[in-house]
């Protein structure tokens, strides 16, 4: 087809564009050659209002920096009248006068967390929101250029910089540029699962605190982040919520997320490993074996995950209800053969929920065994688990043993409850040899010392909190030991 001479050549050459666009220019100069492709499209199923680009020979425009930053000079050219429109307005994002855009283009990646999968942010379909004159978007008012930009931004965001978590995306990013093995958001999801160092993620947030401080990280020291939690609701964005912040106060609030979590592994020897984010989810809810980690995830209320993210991202306090389920799990899972025996993420939510209890930080609160804690319920929890290993000792595997059948009495009624436990063990006493015996009476003894007069009758939540601490470091502590029946396989009566 022979193409028609160009009544505007400065289209091209004259504005400095690439040669390579000559043919596309003279193209659409042609009515026939666009009704030939329009009819085409259209025979082919291509919406009137979706968007398309052309390549020339391999050459594609949306690649080269001189032919975009030609088409944003060009559009501006465009809009250079626009303060003669009378829709003409400030754009919300620029801040220049424009004429504001009426329909923004939509947001892809939502389809897993209740959006369509095409989804709008700025929009108005009801006749109360046409003001003045505006309808779909324009009460939005933004330029053509900056919608798309936000528009294609959002999209970059979820798409490459987001996770999905309890029915919504948590997209982040930076003022500067950081990469991936430098983000301390990405270690709560994976330098954790790292196995060769007990503490990885804390350790590695630590280090990269001291280098910025030190000012070996000055790169790193004045950055910012940013993150932002969506979702979709009937074919629109839901911003669920913002945060931002300083990149070092980032790096802080994460290492004191993986300090407060530390606590020791349940066999006693050193630190478990640092959880990741969704086993500290997972702890709070009952472990299915037979499903996926999303499926037993799907339990949690979105508000709760939410929740703990924030904990984690901004340093802030545990709320007591997410300690109480944890508790709940926590005794529950005491009972079921079927669950993991004492979850080592669930052991170091409840212990970073006191840490975080008082503004200044509780330093009674260690990963390891603490005998001078200073709160009787403690002690008593403490109790409790020497009386069980005692039990294991002198009759074995019996089935329901202490723990299964005074578990729960025991955290709640203490003063009621342990007294008579603690008559019964001089019945297990007598049945082991004469130092293990009296290696038993020396921890119970010490406990005793310890209680003296104030076991409470009764334990409120917060009691209850420190009463599993106490029975999950105590027994820790003795399996580590190894000065107890030598014939102890794995502790069955827990």
């Amino acid at each position: 087809m022979t193409m028609p001479e160009l009544t505007v050549s400065e289209f091209t050459a004259g504005l400095g564009l690439d040669p390579e666009l000559l043919p596309a220019a003279k193209f659409f100069t042609d009515e026939d050659s666009l009704a030939s492709i329009q009819t085409r499209l259209k025979d082919i199923g291509v919406a009137s209002n979706e968007r398309a680009f052309f390549i020339i020979d391999g050459f594609n425009p949306l690649q080269s920096e001189p032919c975009k930053s030609w088409w944003r000079d060009f559009r501006k050219a465009l809009l250079a009248n626009s303060v003669k429109n009378p829709k003409s307005m400030v754009c919300l994002l620029s801040g220049e006068i424009s004429v504001p855009v009426q329909a923004h283009q939509k947001v892809s990646g939502l389809k897993v967390v209740g959006g369509r999968g095409q989804d709008i942010v700025v929009g108005c379909d009801k006749n109360a929101f046409t003001s003045f004159g505006l309808q779909k978007s324009e009460n939005g008012a933004m330029s053509e250029v900056m919608a798309n930009a936000y528009t294609k931004g959002l999209d970059e965001l979820i798409a490459n910089h987001s996770r999905t978590m309890a029915g919504t995306k948590v997209a982040h990013w930076f003022k500067e540029h950081v990469v991936p093995e430098d983000d301390p958001l990405e270690w709560l999801n994976g330098l954790e699962s790292d196995e060769s160092t007990r503490a990885a993620a804390r350790i590695a947030a630590r280090n990269m605190l001291e280098a910025i401080r030190s000012g070996k990280r000055a790169d790193l020291g004045g950055n910012h982040f940013y993150a932002l939690t969506i979702s979709g609701a009937s074919g629109r964005v839901m911003v669920r919520d913002w945060m931002e912040g300083q990149f070092e106060n980032l790096v802080a609030n994460i290492e004191a997320w993986f300090s407060d979590l530390s606590v020791v592994s349940r066999d006693g020897n050193g630190l478990a490993f640092d959880p990741k984010f969704y086993e500290v989810c997972l702890a709070l809810v009952r472990n299915d074996r037979t499903k996926s980690i999303s499926k037993n995830l799907e339990q949690l209320p979105a508000p709760s995950t939410t929740t703990l993210w924030k904990a984690a991202v901004q340093c802030l306090p545990i709320p007591q209800p997410l300690m109480v389920q944890a508790l709940a799990r926590f005794r529950s899972d005491l009972l079921d053969k079927d669950q993991p025996p004492l979850n080592h993420a669930r052991m170091g939510l409840i212990k970073a929920y006191f840490v975080r209890l008082n503004k200044g930080g509780d330093d009674t609160m260690k990963a390891y065994l603490n005998k001078d804690h200073p709160d009787p319920a403690y002690h008593c929890g403490r109790l409790l688990a020497i009386l069980a290993k005692l039990q294991h000792a002198a009759l074995g595997d019996v089935g329901a043993g202490v723990v299964q059948r005074y578990y729960a009495a025991s955290s709640q009624t203490p003063g009621l409850t342990l007294g008579r436990l603690v008559s019964n063990a001089r019945n297990h006493l007598a049945k082991l040899e004469g130092g293990l015996a009296w290696w038993y009476e020396e921890q119970i003894a010490e406990v005793m010392g310890q209680l003296g007069d104030n076991a409470p009758r009764t334990l409120d939540m917060n009691g209850q909190g420190l009463f599993a601490l106490g029975y999950y470091q105590q027994l820790a502590s003795l399996r580590a030991g190894k000065k107890t029946d030598q014939t102890d396989k794995e502790n069955n009566d827990e």
